[in-house]
C-alpha cells in the first residue's frame, strides 16, 4: 500500500512538471511571434513578384531607360531569392509538406530556373526575350497566388492549435493539483496507519528473532553468517562443536582464516570479491555443494556447504549451512572402490573369455577336424564306437567352451535361443553314451528311459538343454559310488497336440544334498562337501550355468533330496512337436542336395587348419583354391571368379577384414561373393565386426563337417555353372586308404625345425609374431602344450617390439620344443 500511494503521488508529481513545462513552452513559442514573420515573408513574394513584372513591363517600353535591363535582373535576383527562401527554408519545413504550397514553390521555381540563362546573358538577347519573359511571368501569378492563400491558413490554423494546446494543458494541470491535494489527504490517512502497523511488526519481528535464535542454537548443521567482507557475525552451537571454536572467538574475524584450507583460501577470496563486485556467483544460491573445510586442530575434512546472500537491514551478509560427511564420503569410497574393483574383473573376465575363445578353439580345430577326417577311413565296429564317442565328448566340450560365454552373455542381458529340430530320445541317449566311461569309473550304472507316452522329433534348443542335462548328470557321477544314475523324461501334458512340456529328472542314489544347502545350490561358486568331508571338486558355476540356461529356455529347474538316499534334479521346458527331418546325405557324397560343386576360395595363413579344411571341402566334392594370407586372396579374387570365400580372419601380410574390404570395394569378379569369416572369436561383438567389414556369414573354428556343409548349401549359389571337383582325396573313396595323419604330422615337425633354424634377426620381428601365430595354433593341435605356450610368449615379445625378450622367448620355446612329447592327435 505504502509502495502504490508513493509511486502515484510520484507519478503525479512527474505529470504535474510535465504539464507546467508544456504550458511554458508554448507561452515562449507563441512569444516568438514566428508566425507574424511568416506572413509577412509570404505577402513579401507577392511584392516582390509584381516588382519584378513592373521591370518588365518598363523595360519593354519605347521610351525605356538603358538602365531598365539592369533593373529587370536586380529584381529577378531578388524574386528568385524569396522563392528560394521558401523552398528550402527550415522555417517552412512543415509547410512544404502540403501539396497547396509545395507544388506552387516547386513550378515557380522552375520556371525561374528556366528563366537564368536569358537574364545572365547578353543584354541583347535579353532585351529580345522580354515579351516571352513577360508573359512566362504572367503564368506564375495564380501558383503564387495559390501558394500564399495555402501558407496564411496553415499558420492560422497553427496559431489555433496553439491556443487550444494551452488551454488544455492548463486544465489538465488544474485537474492534477486536485488530485495531488487528494492524495495527500490520502497519505496522511494512511501514515497514521502505518506507524500502527510498524509498533505491531516490531513486536513480531522480535518474537522471530527469538525464535530464529532457537532454531540455530538447536540446529544439526552449523551456521555461519558474514558480512560481505568475510567477517563472521553468527557462529551457531553446531559450528562451535564441528569446527572447535568458541564464538567469542571467531567474532569479528575472517572466515577464511578460521575453516578454509589453505589450498581453498584463494578461490575463497575470488568469490567474495566477485560477490562485492556484483559478478557471476558460482557457490551462491546453487544449492549444495561438496567443498572441504578445516578445524581448528588442523584436520581436514569434507564437508556439504549451502551458501545464501541476504539483507540484514542496510547491510548485506552471507549465510552458510554447512554438514560434516565425513561418514558418508568413507562409505561412498568404499563403495566405490569396490564398484571400481568390480569393473576390473568384468574387465579382465571379458579379456580372459576372448582370449580363451580363440587358445581353447585353435587346439579342438584340430582336434574334432582331424577326428572328422579319420571316421572317413576304414574302420571295425569297435574303432567306429569309440570315434563316436570322441566325437560326442568333442562336441561337448564345444558347448563348455560356449557355457562360459554364455555367462558374459547373461550378465549383458544379451541372451538369445536358437531352436533346432532335434530326435528328444537320441539327444538323451547321446548324454549317456558320453557319461557312461565316467559312470563306470566309479562303479555306477547309467541309463535313460521314458516315463509315460514319448515323445521323438521336437523344436527346441537343444544345445543349452545338453549341456544343462550334461552338468546335473555329471554332478550325480561325481557324488555317486557305486549306485545308479538314471534319467527320466516325462511329457506333462501328452494330450495337447502341438506344444507341450517336458520334465526331465536326473536321479541318483549318491551322498544327497542337506536341507540347508537345496535353497543355494543353483547360486555361483557354490559348492557341495559331502559328509565324509572330503572335496566335491569344481568351482560351484555349473549349476548357476543350468538355472541361467533353462531360464533362458522359458522354463524351471528345481532339486529334491535326502541326505544319504541321493538327490533328484529335475527341469521343466517347454517346447513344439516336429516333423521328422529328411535323412541327410552322406558327407562323402553330397552334404546339401541343392548345391552342386563349387569353386570356394579357402584362405587361410596355418598350415593343418588347412589341410583339414582342404580334405573336408575335396571330400564334399568341391574345387578348392588355396591363399596363405589376404593379399594373396585379393589377387585370386580379382583374377577369377569364385563361388564362395572362406576368409580366415588374423593373417599376415593383410587380415581378413581388410581383404575382404578390398575385395567388396574393387571391380573384380568377385565383388558380390558371399564371404564367409572363419574365426575361433565366437563373441557377439567380433561378429558384428565381421559382418561390418562386408562379410556375409560366420562359421567358428574347429571346423565340423555339418557346421561346414550348412554354411556351403546356404550361401552357395544354387543356379551357377557346376566346377569339375578335384579329385577326390585319400578317405572319400572306398576302400582301405592310408592315414593322412603321418603326412600332417611331418609338415607340422618340417614347420617347426624351418622357424628354429633361424635367429630372430633373420626376420622382422611382425613377420615373426605372424609365423609363431601360426605355429602356435598347430602346436596345440598336436597336443604340444607347451610348446604352444612358449610360441605364445614369443608373438606377444615380437609384438611388443623388445628385441631381447624375444630372444628370451625363443629360448624358451626351443627349450619346450625339447621337452614336449612326440606330436599325436589330440594328445
Amino acid at each position: 500500500m505504502r509502495l502504490s500511494l508513493a509511486a502515484a503521488v510520484l507519478a503525479a508529481l512527474v505529470a504535474a512538471g510535465f504539464l507546467v513545462y508544456e504550458v511554458l513552452r508554448e507561452f515562449r513559442q507563441l512569444s516568438t511571434a514566428s508566425s507574424d514573420n511568416t506572413h509577412w515573408v509570404l505577402s513579401q513574394t507577392e511584392v516582390e513578384f509584381l516588382e519584378f513584372r513592373s521591370a518588365l513591363v518598363a523595360a519593354l517600353h519605347p521610351d525605356a531607360a538603358p538602365t531598365a535591363l539592369d533593373r529587370v535582373v536586380v529584381e529577378f535576383d531578388v524574386f528568385y531569392s524569396r522563392m528560394t527562401t521558401l523552398g528550402t527554408g527550415q522555417l517552412y519545413t512543415e509547410l512544404r509538406t502540403i501539396p497547396g504550397f509545395s507544388e506552387p514553390v516547386t513550378a515557380i521555381r522552375a520556371g525561374l530556373d528556366a528563366m537564368i540563362p536569358t537574364i545572365d546573358g547578353p543584354r541583347d538577347e535579353l532585351a529580345t526575350a522580354l515579351p516571352r519573359l513577360l508573359t512566362e511571368a504572367d503564368a506564375m501569378r495564380l501558383p503564387l497566388r495559390e501558394m500564399a492563400t495555402t501558407g496564411l491558413q496553415y499558420f492560422s490554423r497553427h496559431s489555433d492549435d496553439s491556443r487550444t494546446s494551452v488551454a488544455d494543458t492548463l486544465l489538465m494541470l488544474a485537474v492534477l493539483t486536485a488530485a495531488l491535494l487528494l492524495a495527500l489527504l490520502l497519505a496522511i490517512v494512511w501514515t497514521r496507519r502505518a506507524s500502527l502497523q510498524t509498533e505491531r511488526r516490531g513486536r513480531q519481528l522480535a518474537e522471530a528473532y527469538a525464535r530464529l535464535n532457537t532454531v540455530l542454537e538447536t540446529s544439526l548443521d552449523a551456521v555461519i553468517v558474514t558480512d560481505m567482507k568475510g567477517r563472521v557475525r553468527t557462529f551457531n552451537p553446531a559450528a562451535e562443536k564441528t569446527f572447535g571454536y568458541q564464538y567469542d572467538e571467531v567474532y569479528g574475524k575472517n572466515v577464511s582464516d578460521i575453516i578454509i584450507p589453505d589450498h581453498f583460501r584463494n578461490a575463497h577470496e575470488a568469490g567474495m570479491a566477485r560477490m562485492r563486485g556484483a559478478g557471476e556467483m558460482k557457490v551462491v544460491g546453487h544449492g549444495r555443494v561438496r567443498l572441504e573445510a578445516r578445524r581448528r586442530n588442523g584436520d581436514i575434512f569434507p564437508v556439504e556447504l549451502a551458501l545464501q546472500k541476504a539483507r540484514a537491514g542496510d547491510d548485506e551478509v552471507v549465510i552458510g549451512f554447512l554438514r560434516d560427511i565425513s561418514h558418508r564420503v568413507a562409505a561412498e569410497n568404499e563403495i566405490m572402490e569396490s564398484r571400481d574393483r568390480a569393473l576390473a574383473g568384468e574387465k579382465a573376465k571379458a579379456e580372459f573369455l576372448a582370449m580363451m575363445t580363440h587358445e581353447i578353439r585353435t587346439p579342438l580345430n584340430g582336434l574334432l577336424g582331424n577326428l572328422a577326417l579319420l571316421k572317413q577311413t576304414p574302420v571295425n565296429s569297435q574303432q567306429a564306437h569309440h570315434l563316436r564317442n570322441m566325437d560326442i565328448s568333442g562336441a561337448l566340450l564345444m558347448h563348455h567352451v560356449d557355457a562360459v560365454l554364455d555367462v558374459a552373455r547373461f550378465e549383458a542381458g544379451a541372451v538369445e535361443t536358437q531352436e533346432d529340430t532335434v530326435h528328444l530320445g537320441q539327444l538323451l541317449q547321446d548324454i549317456v553314451d558320453a557319461q557312461a566311461s565316467a559312470a563306470e569309473a566309479g562303479g555306477n550304472r547309467i541309463g535313460w528311459e521314458w516315463s509315460g507316452a514319448a515323445l521323438t522329433w521336437v523344436r527346441l534348443d537343444a544345445s543349452r538343454l545338453r549341456q544343462v542335462l550334461v552338468n546335473l548328470v555329471g554332478n550325480a557321477i561325481k557324488f555317486t559310488r557305486d549306485g545308479r544314475i538314471q534319467i527320466e523324461a516325462e511329457a506333462l501334458n501328452p494330450q495337447e497336440d502341438a506344444q507341450q512340456t517336458v520334465e526331465i529328472r536326473v536321479i541318483d542314489t549318491g551322498i544327497g544334498i542337506a536341507e540347508d544347502e537345496q535353497a543355494k545350490v543353483f547360486d555361483d561358486f557354490h559348492t557341495i562337501n559331502p559328509a565324509d568331508g572330503s572335496s566335491g571338486g569344481g568351482t560351484g558355476l555349473g549349476l548357476g550355468i543350468a538355472r541361467r540356461f533353462v531360464q533362458a529356455l522359458g522354463g524351471e529347474i528345481g532339486v529334491e533330496s535326502t541326505p544319504g538316499d541321493g538327490s533328484v534334479f529335475w527341469v521343466r521346458v517347454p517346447l513344439s512337436i516336429a516333423e521328422a527331418p529328411e535323412a541327410p546325405a552322406s558327407a562323402t557324397q553330397t552334404p546339401c542336395p541343392e548345391t552342386a560343386p563349387c569353386r570356394i576360395l579357402l584362405v587361410e595363413d596355418n598350415e593343418i587348419n588347412l589341410d583339414l579344411a582342404h580334405r573336408m571341402l575335396r571330400g564334399f566334392g568341391h574345387s578348392v583354391t588355396e591363399a596363405r594370407d589376404g593379399r594373396a586372396a585379393v589377387t585370386l579374387a580379382d583374377a577369377q571368379r569364385f563361388d564362395l570365400i572362406l576368409m580366415d580372419i588374423r593373417m599376415p601380410v593383410l587380415n581378413g577384414l581388410d581383404a575382404t574390404g578390398e575385395i567388396r570395394a574393387g571391380a573384380g569378379p568377385n565383388a558380390d561373393t558371399p564371404i564367409i569369416a572363419v574365426s575361433a572369436n565366437v563373441l557377439p561383438e567380433a561378429r558384428d565386426r565381421f559382418v561390418a567389414a562386408g562379410m556375409s556369414g560366420f562359421l567358428a573354428k574347429p571346423l565340423d563337417p555339418d557346421s561346414l556343409a550348412r554354411v556351403i548349401a546356404r550361401f552357395a549359389p544354387k543356379d551357377h555353372e557346376a566346377s569339375q571337383p578335384d579329385a577326390p582325396l585319400p578317405g572319400a573313396a572306398d576302400g582301405p586308404v592310408p592315414s593322412p595323419l603321418d603326412a600332417l604330422i611331418a609338415r607340422y615337425q618340417s614347420e617347426v625345425d624351418a622357424f628354429f633354424s633361424r635367429e630372430p634377426s633373420d626376420s622382422s620381428l611382425e613377420d615373426l609374431a605372424e609365423e609363431a601365430h601360426r605355429i602356435a595354433g598347430s602346436a596345440a593341435a598336436f597336443a604340444q602344450t607347451a610348446l604352444r605356450a612358449a610360441l605364445v610368449s614369443v608373438e606377444i615379445a615380437a609384438e611388443s617390439g623388445d628385441a631381447e625378450a624375444v630372444t628370451l622367448a625363443m629360448a624358451e620355446a626351443r627349450a619346450a620344443r625339447d621337452a614336449d612329447p612326440a606330436p599325436s592327435l589330440g594328445g
